[in-house]
């Protein structure tokens, strides 16, 4: 390889392996909501399946759970997780998300995403608004550098770009990653959702400020949620707790949050970031071949 190309080729590597990592990494909680006509599209999408989920957990009525919900959000809250942890093995969905980033919140981007347990896997295609990557696949333990860091393989975005690398590997907890978005790959998904609802709950109980009440019902993606809402001391980028406000709606049949939004403020003036699980498909039964590029 002459001198020119081999620079150029240094670059793009370069590049990706600061800008690959915003792509992705995925955040969990938040709240705040999607402007209007893009809610309108989620709905008109919706078209949500399941296959054959049945839930091994006691059956509870719909008003049994909105009592429960409105006189304990925070049981409420651990029951989700018991039934993610007694019926939930893996799940595929499109995901439509939104952040604040640098101050500025992104383009609505969807991403069709395929998510498992065991080994905890995490395939990613960007459908709209892909930035620097196409494709994100993470598998726990199966791409590892020589220190032991754990890699994500990704296709890069642009045709200019993928002249020359079609793909290439990235450290998923990188300095960069954790300036660049809320939450890593391997964060992805209902599980972690609800495992950072139990810790910050935990650690703002402890100190006092917890506050957790219930909103209702919602529909998200055509099916019917409970809504929960938290509000917690948040002070800025540098604070303990990640967002001021943070809206939840649980599915009411699976008691899943299908959607988060996150905000700075208790008003829900400045959106931190939208996170919505739709066309949601539980255990479809996936083959090792479907988590490969």
């Amino acid at each position: 390889m002459n001198g020119p190309r081999r620079k150029l080729v240094c670059m793009i590597v370069l590049m990706l392996a600061v800008g690959l990592t915003h792509q992705i990494v995925h955040t969990v909680p938040a709240g705040a909501q999607i402007p209007a006509t893009e809610a309108a599209a989620v709905t008109d999408e919706a078209a949500i399946t399941t296959v054959s989920f049945v839930s091994s957990a006691p059956a509870m009525s719909r008003a049994a759970l909105a009592d429960l919900a409105a006189t304990d959000p925070t049981a409420f809250a651990a029951l989700a997780r018991r039934r993610y942890d007694e019926d939930v093995r893996e799940y595929s969905c499109v995901f439509l998300k939104q952040e604040r980033v640098g101050g500025k919140l992104t383009s609505l981007q969807k991403i069709e995403v395929l998510f498992r347990d065991k080994p905890l896997s995490v395939y990613m295609k960007w459908l709209q608004n892909p930035d620097q990557c196409r494709r994100a696949l993470y598998v726990a333990d199966r791409y590892v550098d020589r220190k032991g860091n754990q890699l994500a393989l990704v296709e890069p975005n642009g045709a200019i770009v993928r002249l020359f690398l079609k793909k290439t590997k990235v450290a998923i907890h990188g300095s960069f990653s954790k300036k660049a978005s809320r939450r890593t790959i391997d964060q992805f998904g209902f599980k972690s959702t609800l495992d950072l609802l139990e810790q910050y709950n935990r650690i703002a109980e402890k100190r006092g400020v917890l506050t957790m009440m219930y909103e209702g019902e919602g529909t998200i993606d055509g099916r019917p949620t409970f809504i929960v809402v938290r509000h917690l001391p948040y002070t800025g980028a540098d604070s303990d707790f990640p967002d001021a406000r943070m809206v939840i709606h649980f599915d009411q049949e699976w008691l899943l949050p299908v959607a988060v939004y996150s905000w700075a403020d208790f008003e829900e003036k400045k959106l931190l970031g939208s996170y919505i699980m739709t066309k949601v498909r539980l255990n479809p039964g996936f083959s090792e071949s479907d988590f490969e590029f």
